[in-house]
C-alpha cells in the first residue's frame, strides 16, 4: 500500500559542514543511469 506524499522532504545540513560534504553529488559513478524518480527538497543550514 502506498503512502500519501506528505509535502516536500528537508535535508538539513549540520552547522560547519557544506552540502557537497553530506551529499553525494558526484555523478561519474552512475554513467548513461537516469533516476528513477527525482523529486524537489528543502534544505536548511543550521
Amino acid at each position: 500500500m502506498k503512502g500519501k506524499n506528505k509535502g516536500t522532504s528537508e535535508v538539513l545540513i549540520p552547522k560547519g559542514y557544506e552540502i557537497d560534504e553530506i551529499l553525494d553529488m558526484d555523478e561519474v559513478d552512475f554513467g548513461d543511469e537516469q533516476p528513477i524518480l527525482t523529486e524537489e527538497v528543502k534544505i536548511s543550514f543550521e
